[in-house]
C-alpha cells in the first residue's frame, strides 16, 4: 500500500501545481526528491554515545544510518580525521514520504509552544533544512531509554528550481510552515488581517445587541485607507447576504448617527483615514452631535469642530447639515444641542469665543428698547 502523502502527492499536489503555475509539461512540476537526516556528535564523548545516536536514528526512519567520519584533524577541537563525528540516513521513494507524513502530521505538533517552521530556510535552490532539537518529539523513542538529548537536522531536497516553487510544493505536502496554510479541504482557513476585521464588525452589528465596542476595537487595527477599502471588499465577500455585502450600509442600518461617529468615522479619522466623502460642513456636524452627550459632553472636540467654521454662510451651512443628518438628536436643531448640553459658561468659551474671534456672528443680540422719536 503507497503512503498517504505519495498518493496525495500524486493525486492532489501534482495536478494543482501544474493548473496554477502553468507548467507546460508534466515533467516541470516539482517533487520531493530525497530527504536526509543527520545527528551530529560531539568527539569528546564516550563510544556509547554513536550507538546510542544511531539507534535512535534507526528506530526513527526505519533505516539503519551510515557513521561520518572527520575529514581533518582539528586540535582546538580535539578531533583527529578519521573520528566519527555524527551519522546520517538518506531517505527516497515511500520511505521518504512516510517519514515526512509522521514529521508533519505527529512529530511537530508535539514540539512545545509550537508555531510553525521557518518558511525562509531555503538555500536559494529550492531545498528546505531545519534543525531538530530533541528525538523525543518521535513517537518512536521511548523516553525511559534516553540516556541524553539529542538534536538532529532534516534536509528536504526537492527538483524546484526557486524557493517559491518548493514553498508552493512542501506547504501543499502539508509542512507547518509558520503564517502559511497547507491546501486542501481539511485544513482550517487563514484569515488576513482585513478578513478578520470584517468578520469582527460582522460579528459586532447584531441589531439591538450591537457591540459598538467590538466594532471599534475592530477598526482600530487598520493604519491606513488601503486596508479600509480592503476590509470592505472581505466584507461584501464574505457576508453578502448582510445588508447586501454593504459594511457601511450595515453600520448605517446598527448605529445611529451619534454612534457611528464615536464608533467608526472618528477612530479612524484619529489615523488619518477618511471612509466618507462629506464636505467641511456636514464634518461639524458630525463632530458635533458626536460631541453632544449630555453629562459627558466633550467641549473641547466642540471647540476643534467650530474652528474649522470661517464665515456665518458656513455655520448656516452647517446647522442645515445637522438638521439633514442627525434629526433624532435634539429635534436636528444646532443651536438647541449646544444650548442644552453646554452651561452659558461653556457656551461661551467654546462655541461664541472661537466663532467671535473671526468675527461670525451666529446670535442676534436682544432688541434694545428703540429711543423715542424727537419730537
Amino acid at each position: 500500500m503507497k503512503p498517504r502523502l505519495y498518493s496525495k502527492y500524486h493525486e492532489e499536489v501534482k495536478p494543482a501545481l501544474r493548473k496554477d503555475r502553468n507548467y507546460s509539461n508534466l515533467h516541470q512540476v516539482p517533487c520531493i526528491e530525497k530527504i536526509i537526516v543527520h545527528m551530529g556528535l560531539d568527539a569528546t564523548l564516550e563510544k556509547s554515545a554513536l550507538e546510542d545516536a544511531m539507534n535512535d536514528m534507526k528506530t526513527i526512519t526505519g533505516r539503519k544510518p551510515v557513521v561520518n567520519l572527520a575529514r581533518k584533524s582539528v586540535s582546538n577541537f580535539k578531533l583527529r580525521e578519521g573520528m566519527p563525528i555524527g551519522c546520517h540516513v538518506t531517505l527516497r521513494r515511500e520511505v521518504m514520504y512516510e517519514f515526512l507524513d509522521r514529521l508533519t502530521a505527529v512529530a511537530l505538533p508535539r514540539i512545545r509552544d509550537f508555531r510553525g517552521i521557518n518558511p525562509k530556510s531555503f538555500d536559494g535552490q529550492g531545498n528546505y533544512s531545519m534543525g531538530i532539537t530533541e528525538q523525543s518529539i518521535f513517537p518512536e523513542i521511548e523516553m525511559d531509554k534516553v540516556k541524553r538529548t539529542q538534536g538532529m537536522d532534516v534536509t528536504i531536497v526537492t527538483s524546484a528550481g526557486t524557493n517559491d516553487e518548493a514553498l508552493d510544493l512542501l506547504t501543499r505536502m502539508g509542512m507547518p510552515f509558520a503564517g502559511k496554510k497547507a491546501v486542501g479541504e481539511s485544513e482550517k482557513e487563514e484569515l488576513s488581517k482585513t478578513d478578520e476585521v470584517a468578520d469582527l464588525v460582522f460579528t459586532a452589528c447584531k441589531g439591538a445587541a450591537t457591540d459598538e465596542e467590538g466594532i471599534r476595537n475592530a477598526l482600530f487595527q487598520l493604519s491606513n485607507r488601503k486596508e479600509w477599502d480592503a476590509v470592505v471588499t472581505a466584507f461584501a465577500e464574505r457576508h453578502a447576504d448582510f445588508h447586501e455585502g454593504d459594511i457601511m450600509k450595515c453600520l448605517d442600518g446598527e448605529l445611529n448617527g451619534k454612534e457611528m461617529s464615536r464608533f467608526v468615522v472618528d477612530p479612524l479619522r484619529g489615523k488619518g483615514i477618511e471612509i466618507l466623502e462629506i464636505s467641511k460642513v456636514e464634518d461639524v456636524a458630525d463632530r458635533i452631535a458626536a460631541s453632544c452627550k449630555g453629562v459627558g459632553t466633550e467641549e473641547g472636540r466642540i471647540t476643534d469642530a467650530v474652528y474649522q467654521i470661517q464665515s456665518r454662510e458656513e455655520w448656516d451651512a452647517a446647522a442645515a447639515a445637522f438638521s439633514k443628518r442627525h434629526p433624532e438628536f435634539h429635534e436636528g436643531d444646532l443651536m438647541k444641542c449646544l444650548t442644552e448640553e453646554l452651561s452659558d459658561a461653556d457656551m461661551e468659551t467654546h462655541v461664541l469665543k472661537p466663532l467671535r474671534e473671526r468675527d461670525i456672528k451666529i446670535l442676534d443680540a436682544a432688541e434694545e428698547d428703540a429711543p423715542a422719536p424727537k419730537s
